[in-house]
Formats: structure tokens, C-alpha cells, sequence
């Protein structure tokens, strides 16, 4: 059985944030709506730096079928370590209503939520030290989000091995 590499490699650097995030080349020619790189300290309320244990938060957002309330995202957080990242993954995903999901990177939790006046599905993953969100909003999930997730992840496991992150959506 293949066994996932669960890499203890910390994204430390804005930068390496960035290369993460899927940029407007991965996204097959969807329209980029935003997105952001920030110290993850106080970010969604986090009370403290030390209880949080974040680094960087990083996000980005694609509109598909050219109407922004339809659309794909992706959000990204680093941890010091594996654990603080497992805690995160909990945090994150919190007590929303689970969805059959292929499993993705380390571990992953697929569920449904509503947020910001759209329902979404929402596939939440950890990479080694990161978290990671792909949601889809506004409109069917799939094949986007299983594809953005499993897209997401390979890019966050190309920087976390210091390479340059090359992954995409696949081509029709």
C-alpha cells in the first residue's frame, strides 16, 4: 500500500507561500478574483500567535463560468509542526456536516458549510506542517473540488521538497 510522505518541512517564507497558492497558469484560463499572503497570527480571530501557532495564511480565489458567486478557493496555513498542523486540520474543519470524499494528502475531511451568504463544499487537508482548504461555492463541486484538492496538494508538496510549484488542473 502506498503511504503518503508526511514531510516536517515548515513553509516559513512569504514566498514559498505564494509558489503554493494556484496561480492564474494552474487554473486553465478561470478568473482570478484575489488573493493574499498574511502573518496568520490574528487571522478569523485567533486570539494569539502561541495558541494558534501559525505562520502564514495565504489565499486565493478563482470565479468559474465567469460569475464570481460561483466559484473555487483555496486557503493555506502553516504550522510549526506536524501536531500543531493535526490540531489545525480539527479547528479548521470544525463540526460541519461531513461529505464522501477521496482522501487527500496526510489526512483530509470533506463537508459542507455555508459562508459569506453562499453554500459550499469545502475539502480541508494537512500536508505535513500546512493546512490546507479547497471550496467550491455558488454552484455544482465536482469534478472542481476533488481536482483543485488534489492539485492543491501536489503544489504544497513540491515546495515543501524546494521545488518550484509546477502542478495544474488537469487539461481537458
Amino acid at each position: 500500500m502506498h503511504r503518503q510522505a508526511d514531510p516536517a518541512t515548515v513553509l516559513s517564507r512569504k514566498e514559498q507561500v505564494e509558489n503554493a497558492l494556484p496561480d492564474p497558469g494552474a487554473m486553465g484560463g478561470l478568473q482570478g478574483v484575489g488573493a493574499s499572503v498574511t502573518a496568520a497570527d490574528g487571522r478569523l480571530g485567533c486570539p494569539s500567535v502561541r495558541e494558534c501557532r501559525g505562520k502564514w495564511f495565504g489565499r486565493a480565489k478563482y470565479a468559474l463560468g465567469g460569475d464570481d458567486t460561483y466559484c473555487v478557493g483555496f486557503h493555506l496555513t502553516t504550522y510549526t509542526t506536524r501536531q500543531d498542523a493535526r490540531d489545525g486540520l480539527k479547528r479548521e474543519a470544525g463540526r460541519h456536516p461531513v461529505s464522501p470524499k477521496p482522501a487527500v494528502g496526510n489526512e483530509s475531511l470533506a463537508y459542507s458549510k455555508s459562508a459569506g451568504g453562499l453554500r459550499g463544499v469545502y475539502l480541508t487537508m494537512r500536508i505535513g506542517t500546512v493546512v490546507a482548504t479547497t471550496f467550491v461555492e455558488g454552484g455544482e463541486a465536482e469534478p472542481m473540488l476533488t481536482q483543485g484538492a488534489a492539485m492543491f496538494a501536489r503544489r504544497i508538496t513540491q515546495v515543501e521538497a524546494g521545488t518550484k510549484a509546477t502542478a495544474t488542473l488537469p487539461r481537458s
